[in-house]
């Protein structure tokens, strides 16, 4: 995931960060043609699809060159705002398939006023969802590092009047106080969604970097009243960021979505979050079914469930004795 700036109202701040409408109540987003997303089912979602890690040793393929036009044309805020807008938009039509499922099964999660952390928000696919479920008398904390995806999620918010969004522009999983963000060019091709801190991945080549602040989770949601969902995609620093967490996990045991590219990492994340109550889930079919974190099972998206004790049974009954 993840996937010319200018300053962040949460940067610098470990408190509470800003309600999204704040920002941009005095701007206007921009329209595009109708004929830029004449076929949306085969050009724009795959625009949002094309820079997963499987695409990574692929030349460069036609949707590529697309993204490029588009990028070149509207130029790079534009084809964001075009790209994070027409997600939702493809999204609530049903059509956007398994690579997606996690967040169609948000709607068998998210209960109204439920308290969400969404953890590499990118362009709010996960987090806008998030936000339509749990309700005026819910909270969605999305917390993103990269300075023109929380720009263009914050004006999707805005345009979309969400109120119950609040933006922080923080890293999380990093060893130092500031960590340097990066996004990386691969085959030629800036890949947004591979953003990530760059010190995990110095082999890569960064197109452009940003110092961010990094904090911890600990130290950010200490002050919340309850925490009922947290999702979780940062390239591979996801264990880094549960360490830093494990006290406010403990006290509110919320449901926790996490990708883990690395299979070993199940068992490591496991191995952390069972001595709170929690087990190891995976999602077929439209169901979570019981995962053995030695299983050679390949999840959907390396997408993975940890469900508390008090949520099981609702959750995945037909695993809740695994």
């Amino acid at each position: 995931m993840r996937r010319g700036v200018p300053a962040e109202s949460g940067q610098g701040k470990s408190g509470p960060g800003r309600e999204v409408k704040s920002d941009y109540q005095n701007q206007t987003v921009n329209r595009q043609p109708s004929s830029v997303i004449r076929q949306p089912s085969t050009i724009i979602r795959h625009l949002s699809t094309f820079n997963h890690p499987s695409y990574l040793c692929a030349e460069l393929n036609p949707m590529s060159r697309i993204r490029k036009i588009l990028v070149f044309t509207l130029g790079e805020k534009r084809y964001l705002r075009l790209l994070a807008g027409s997600f939702q938009k493809i999204y609530r039509t049903g059509r956007l398939g398994i690579d997606y499922q996690d967040i169609y099964h948000l709607k068998r999660i998210i209960r109204p006023g439920d308290y969400c952390i969404d953890i590499g928000a990118h362009l709010g696919y996960f987090a806008m969802e998030l936000s339509r479920l749990a309700g005026p008398q819910g909270k969605v904390f999305a917390i993103e590092p990269i300075s023109k995806f929380y720009n263009t999620l914050k004006a999707l918010a805005d345009s979309s009047k969400v109120n119950n969004i609040i933006l922080y522009r923080y890293a999380m999983g990093g060893e130092e106080a500031w960590v340097e963000m990066g996004i990386p060019r691969i085959n030629n091709v800036k890949k947004y969604a591979y953003a990530r801190i760059m010190r995990t991945s110095n082999f890569l080549e960064y197109v452009e970097s940003e110092q961010v602040k990094n904090v911890s989770g600990d130290e950010l949601f200490e002050q919340l009243p309850r925490l009922d969902f947290i999702k979780c995609d940062v390239e591979g620093l996801e264990l880094s960021v549960f360490r830093s967490f494990l006290r406010v996990i403990q006290k509110f045991k919320p449901v926790i979505l996490c990708e883990l590219g690395d299979p070993q990492d199940r068992k490591k994340m496991l191995d952390l979050l069972s001595p709170v109550g929690y087990g190891l889930y995976y999602l077929e079919n439209k169901k979570l079914k019981s995962l053995d974190p030695q299983s050679s099972i390949q999840t959907v998206s390396h997408n993975h469930y940890f469900i508390p004790h008090g949520r099981r049974e609702e959750l995945a009954p037909a695993s809740a004795q695994g």
